[in-house]
């Protein structure tokens, strides 16, 4: 997926990408700790804008809400006519601390916290789009997060995660226009570069938002997961 997300420090973010936001909308960040999608998230737009975003993208000439997607895959993001204009010419960074993930087991949604082992945040690739909101009487940017396959670590968990781009690609992700140079950055997060852990299952709860929510749970490891 993912389709929940934790966002509530962006500081290194900034510092990261100081030479590339042209215009901070955003200022001092709404701190969130358990997002599902259609709520407000913070996203660098291809056109040096960082602002808040829907959750949830949806391309202009989406008549309404029910043509909502959160994710796009790697694979297919080119050929698919829902996305490929955005691929093309509306890319843009979602920076999270962290995102989280479902094990099932015996018909109990087990979460888990996602976040990088060393760095304060993930860097999200994602595409983005204009939409006209009737009940806002407003345009507003809509965003997707782009996965892949996920890594060995996660796959335990889930089959898929969110295209992670190293600080040296922001550019070349946002800006290139050799697409060939763009698809060569839809890569695996390593396995060794996340850490992941159990938390509350107030987590499953959409109106939870308190900082418990990435704490973790000392009952078990990711290494006591079964594949079977």
């Amino acid at each position: 997926m993912p389709g929940r997300l934790a966002i509530f420090d962006d500081k290194s973010f900034k510092e990261d990408t100081l030479e590339l936001i042209k215009n901070d909308m955003v200022q001092s960040l709404n701190i969130k700790y358990n997002i599902p999608p259609t709520l407000p998230i913070p996203a660098l737009l291809n056109n040096g804008n960082y602002l808040y975003t829907h959750f949830g993208y949806l391309p202009s000439w989406a008549k309404d809400k029910s043509s909502m997607n959160i994710n796009a895959r790697s694979e297919s993001i080119f050929e698919k006519i829902t996305f490929r204009e955005s691929y093309k010419f509306r890319r843009c960074i979602i920076p999270i601390n962290g995102f989280y993930e479902w094990e099932v087991e015996d018909k109990e949604k087990i979460p888990y916290f996602v976040k990088d082992i060393k760095n304060e945040y993930l860097a999200l690739a994602g595409i983005w789009d204009e939409w006209f909101d009737s009940e806002l009487n407003m345009n507003i940017v809509t965003v997707a997060l782009i996965t892949c396959d996920a890594n060995e670590k996660l796959g335990k968990i889930h089959h898929r995660m969110p295209v992670v781009l190293e600080k040296q690609d922001f550019a070349t992700w946002l800006y290139g226009e050799n697409l060939k140079d763009v698809n060569s950055l839809f890569q695996i997060y390593p396995s060794e570069k996340l850490d992941i852990y159990e938390v509350t299952d107030e987590v499953n709860k959409v109106l939870f938002d308190e900082r418990k929510a990435i704490e973790k749970v000392e009952k078990k490891d990711l290494g006591q997961l079964s594949l079977f």
